[in-house]
């Protein structure tokens, strides 16, 4: 998707004081805009609004019923928090012991043989 702008609208790099300038991001902003740089010709592009709307106008005036295309239910969304916490929780329930430094295990060796 892609969002066309007026020339007034469109602000100098130099003009906006928050921008923090990093001349290799620059050079790969001007690399991907220069990319869809070029004269646009809209005559080209169908209108997929206006060539429904033309049949379900042209089916009204010829007395036809017209059948509203149902839209497919969007895929369900995960919500990643909440999946994360799952398995955060689900570990924490089972996570075992951490186990002993070698620096604990020889006290504790040490200690025992004392005995």
């Amino acid at each position: 998707m892609y969002t066309l702008r007026r020339k007034n609208e469109v602000r100098a790099m130099s003009a906006i004081d928050e921008l923090d300038q990093v001349p290799t991001e620059v050079a790969l902003a001007r690399q991907v805009i220069g990319n869809f740089e070029g004269e646009i010709d809209l005559g080209d592009t169908p209108d997929q609004y206006q060539a429904e709307l033309r049949s379900v106008v042209d089916a009204k005036i010829a007395g036809e019923d017209f059948v509203v295309k149902e839209e497919e239910a969007p895929a369900k969304v995960v919500d990643l928090m909440a999946a994360l916490r799952k398995s955060l929780d689900s570990v924490s329930t089972s996570k075992k012991e951490p186990a002993r430094s070698a620096a604990t295990r020889k006290s504790t060796r040490a200690k025992r043989r004392q005995a």
